[in-house]
């Protein structure tokens, strides 16, 4: 068999494990599933081991493929590594990046800014996965948007403050709250089982306890369910800048704020980074709404 040819079933393998499925594989690949299936079965035909247990329904790998796994998708992170390196200096930026991000962000953010970067490099294709609890490596991803403490290789796109907003619907049925302790005749949208909001303002920290019938551990439902006109909600500036430049939220107590976990950039892996990855690292940080 053609060395390449048996590189490329190496590489539809990692790709198979990466996306959890040969489905999944087969729509990145832009290949049929039925050959996808194909070349790992011819993979393990020449190992002469089985590297997954297939099911109809799931697909883990056995010890074997664990470990084969991990040898041949670092040597493949090699190899592209080398090959992004040689060709960066001549190319326009072309190929596949795979992006993850937590589904508030992501969702309320990420399709504006990646509209206007494919616009700019139609010949980069990116992979969103929503999700904070992604591993990052292991999934195979290229770059990862991510709350909390940052670290080497990280960039900080925002202090994700928290801010109030309300739907003017619902503005117009219980009234403006005009001081923090007006809040507590409002109904509001919990996040999780908090019961107190602590807001910072120019006279210093205030201690609101707060009460409401609505609560979710989903910053993405509390968002809508502020638009929907449930209550005030205290939500990440950012991610609800879409909904109040279209009127379907408007700011409550916009000198008060509350304080949130910083979003950073990270970069997964300290080897060369290709140029299309370079290039949306680049333009997150230049474009990241703050």
């Amino acid at each position: 068999m053609d060395i390449m040819e048996e590189l490329g079933d190496v590489a539809i393998f990692v790709r198979v494990v990466e996306a959890g499925s040969f489905s999944a594989a087969a729509r990145a690949l832009w290949m049929p599933k039925s050959s996808v299936s194909r070349r790992v079965a011819r993979l393990e035909n020449r190992l002469g081991v089985r590297l997954l247990h297939r099911t109809t329904r799931s697909l883990a790998l056995t010890d074997a493929g664990r470990a084969y796994h991990a040898r041949v998708s670092v040597a493949l992170a090699e190899l592209d590594s080398a090959a992004g390196a040689a060709t960066d200096s001549r190319e326009a930026p072309r190929g596949v990046v795979r992006l993850a991000a937590p589904p508030d962000v992501g969702a309320e953010v990420l399709p504006d800014l990646m509209a206007a970067f494919l616009a700019r490099y139609p010949e980069v294709r990116v992979e969103v996965s929503l999700s904070s609890q992604t591993d990052l490596v292991e999934g195979g991803f290229d770059l990862a948007l991510r709350g909390g403490a940052g670290g080497q290789g990280s960039t900080q796109l925002q202090d994700a403050r928290f801010r109030l907003f309300a739907s003017p619907v619902y503005l117009a049925r219980r009234g403006t709250p005009q001081r923090p302790t007006d809040l507590t005749t409002h109904l509001c949208l919990r996040f999780g089982d908090t019961d107190r909001w602590l807001l910072h303002g120019s006279r210093g920290e205030i201690s609101v306890d707060i009460t409401g019938p609505l609560s979710a551990d989903d910053m993405s439902f509390i968002r809508r369910a502020a638009i929907a006109g449930a209550g005030i909600a205290l939500l990440p500036v950012p991610s609800v800048a879409p909904s109040v430049r279209s009127g379907l939220l408007a700011p409550v107590l916009p000198d008060h704020h509350a304080k949130g976990r910083p979003l950073h950039l990270i970069v997964p892996s300290n080897r060369h980074l290709p140029l299309r990855v370079a290039v949306l690292r680049d333009f997150l940080v230049a474009n990241f709404p703050h």
